[in-house]
């Protein structure tokens, strides 16, 4: 019996040993997860918390001072501070605080590693250690899951900028052109009496019109605005007054995005176009068009609008 008891003791003494061995004091805990999106598309679209709720898989409430708290699994999440291409969260869980770090790596324009790591005490008696140590097994399961709702809502174009901004090649080659400055916005009717000038000339000639009519609208000042309207030709037709031949780099590399609705619309998608061009590092060659899909003197109603939005770009 004594010895029963003594193997007993020994055995025990093993365990909790190897409890303090192969548990340690500070249990680190860290998930990654790595895929094709560009990393300051990323790491902005995190910067608005707005947008959490887009890829959240848990619930998410708001304090009385407007601060969002985003919960999972157990776990309170809050955004303490925006670090360099990183955020700093604070954990909570049972009126404990824990740190944990969301960071950014970019690889190349369009590989991004995106990690989340953290760092739990297991306690100083065997019971604690024990329990902590599934806990942290827990959090890292929680935080897989994390990353990889993120990846599924942030790994398309159109998740990042809002719009589907593809790469295409320049399809069209000969442009009529003409140009006029307006003392205030141009109306449809501004822009189309431009478009129905090319067009009467074009009757006059053997050529024939391709694609839709192309739209530029410049203004230094919010006072006076220079508009460009083009209307794409099948061959190279000579110019003739106000009326300029325009040759377009067939093949060349162009950006291309859909848009419907008006010109708010429009210039909000404009406005990610570029950010697309500023994050892929992409060098704007040519004026930017707007190709007028839907003749909107015959369509009144803005918001029918399909305008396709192109930027030629190396």
């Amino acid at each position: 019996m004594k010895r029963i008891i003594v193997a007993i003791g020994i055995l025990l003494t093993l365990l909790i040993a190897s409890i303090y061995i192969f548990i340690p004091q500070k249990l680190k805990i860290s998930s990654a997860i790595k895929y094709e999106v560009n990393g300051e598309g990323l790491f902005r679209f995190l910067l608005a918390d707005s947008n959490w709720g887009k890829w959240w898989p848990g619930k998410i409430s708001t304090t009385q001072d407007s601060k969002k708290i985003f919960s999972y699994s157990e776990y309170d999440y809050s955004i303490k501070e925006v670090l360099y291409h990183s955020l700093e969260l604070t954990l909570s869980k049972n009126q404990n605080a824990y740190k944990s770090l969301l960071k950014i790596i970019s690889f190349e324009k369009d590989s991004t590693v995106i990690e989340i790591g953290s760092e739990l005490t297991s306690g100083s008696d065997p019971i604690n250690r024990i329990q902590n140590y599934f806990s942290a097994k827990k959090l890292k399961s929680s935080f897989d899951d994390l990353l990889s709702a993120l990846k599924d809502h942030t790994k398309n174009i159109h998740d990042l900028y809002g719009y589907d901004i593809k790469n295409e090649k320049v399809q069209m080659q000969f442009l009529l052109s003409t140009s006029k400055v307006f003392s205030h916005y141009p109306t449809t009717e501004d822009i189309y009496s431009l478009v129905n000038i090319i067009r009467d000339y074009i009757k006059t000639t053997d050529g024939k019109e391709e694609f839709s009519p192309m739209l530029n609208i410049e203004s230094k000042d919010s006072i006076n605005y220079y508009v460009r309207v083009g209307v794409p030709v099948n061959k190279n037709l000579p110019g003739k007054e106000n009326i300029s031949l325009k040759q377009m780099v067939k093949n060349g590399n162009i950006l291309v995005a859909e848009v419907k609705g008006d010109q708010k619309t429009i210039n909000e998608a404009i406005k990610q176009i570029e950010q697309y061009i500023i994050d892929y590092q992409r060098s704007n060659i040519a004026i930017p068009f707007q190709s007028l899909i839907t003749d909107r003197s015959k369509e009144p109603d803005s918001t029918k609008w399909i305008t396709k939005i192109y930027y030629p770009v190396v």
